[in-house]
């Protein structure tokens, strides 16, 4: 019985110990099982901050929450043109003034299908090209064609009933400048010869006098002759701390759609005796402007008879010539006048007299008329 006993305690003892053994082989999984827990839901909320951060990131690059880059909302409501073009530009409502006027264009200028220089051009139209304006800010005008509404630059505009002058433009070159330029560029368009882009002339042999002041002083003056006589004048240069290339002189008159381009020039030579005027023209067989021959001959004929009968300096002839950059360059009736031979004591002498340089803007200006007739 004694015996019996012992093995039942031996048994109990033995069982409460496998089950404190159960017990804790089993907490382990259950811390286990926690932490799992724990780092899912850590995961989960990672996920979902990753998630709406780049959803952030999307909206500012996109520049709105649906993914569409929202600038177009930001901008002004935009109009459309007569010919469709989209355009939220419009003319200045606090400055615009309405009405029908006849206008002409005192250049050759660009109009455009908005009221600004960063719109479409419509077309290119030249000088002296009528139009009906309908409104103007001040700054642009609209102007009908063919029933559309257009824009030109209202600078470029003036009333029809205000145009006082005779209807042409001549443009005036004083040739060279204070600083010649040695960069070179082609003497003409296309070519693969190329030039010094402008040089700074020479100087009188007695008077001291540099060519491109000699050239200004004249040109000045033609000016003035000119537009007296009525005729609508642009210079080239008005200064002589310039940087202009014979080419880029060439695109002023072009540009500007001038019906005789004078360029203003004098002469030297080895031969201190050398002396007289001359002009100078493209020959018929020009490679880049040829078409202009006849007209650009008659001009060179009519200013060289001008300034000689003006001045009664000796006639030279009228130069033909391929080389000259600032006449290849050309769209429009070129001339070069030389006045004269800064290397004669005598002709430098003159031409540094401000009567006499009146009188070569007079016979320049004769020369015009008598070109124009």
């Amino acid at each position: 019985m004694k015996k019996f006993n012992l093995i039942i305690i031996f048994m109990l003892s033995l069982m409460l110990a496998l089950a404190g053994c159960a017990g804790k082989e089993n907490e382990p999984q259950q811390k286990e099982q926690i932490t799992t827990e724990k780092y899912e839901d850590k995961k989960e909320q990672q996920g979902n901050s990753q998630q709406k951060n780049e959803g952030e990131g999307d909206a500012v690059n996109t520049g709105s929450e649906d993914g569409k880059d929202n600038t177009e909302d930001d901008a002004e409501p935009t109009d459309t043109a007569s010919d469709g073009e989209s355009t939220s530009l419009t003319l200045n409502p606090d400055t615009v003034t309405y009405a029908q006027e006849e206008v002409v264009t005192t250049s050759s200028v660009n109009v455009r299908k908005a009221p600004s220089t960063d719109s479409e051009v419509y077309q290119t139209v030249p000088r002296r090209s009528n139009f009906t304006r309908t409104a103007d800010d001040g700054t642009w005008s609209a102007v009908q064609i063919e029933g559309n509404e257009y824009y030109i630059a209202s600078e470029f505009l003036m009333l029809a009933s205000e145009v006082t002058d005779n209807g042409y433009l001549v443009v005036i070159d004083a040739g060279h400048q204070a600083q010649g330029n040695s960069e070179q560029e082609p003497i003409g368009p296309g070519a693969s010869e190329s030039k010094p882009k402008v040089a700074s002339g020479t100087t009188g042999c007695v008077t001291g006098l540099k060519e491109y002041e000699l050239t200004l002083q004249v040109s000045l003056k033609l000016q003035e002759e000119l537009e007296a006589r009525g005729y609508q004048v642009m210079m080239v240069r008005t200064s002589h701390d310039v940087n202009i290339s014979n080419s880029e002189r060439a695109a002023v008159a072009n540009n500007a759609g001038a019906d005789a381009f004078i360029r203003v020039h004098a002469n030297g030579s080895d031969d201190s005796g050398q002396n007289g005027a001359l002009t100078i023209c493209p020959t018929s067989a020009n490679p880049y402007m040829g078409n202009l021959y006849s007209q650009c001959r008659k001009l060179s004929e009519c200013v060289l008879d001008g300034v000689v009968n003006a001045t009664g300096a000796n006639k030279q002839s009228i130069w033909e010539t391929d080389s000259m950059s600032g006449i290849n360059w050309c769209t429009v009736p070129v001339t070069i006048i030389e006045m004269g031979f800064m290397t004669n004591p005598t002709e430098d002498a003159n031409m540094a007299d401000d009567g006499y340089q009146q009188k070569i803007a007079v016979g320049i200006a004769d020369g015009l008329d008598s070109y124009f007739e």
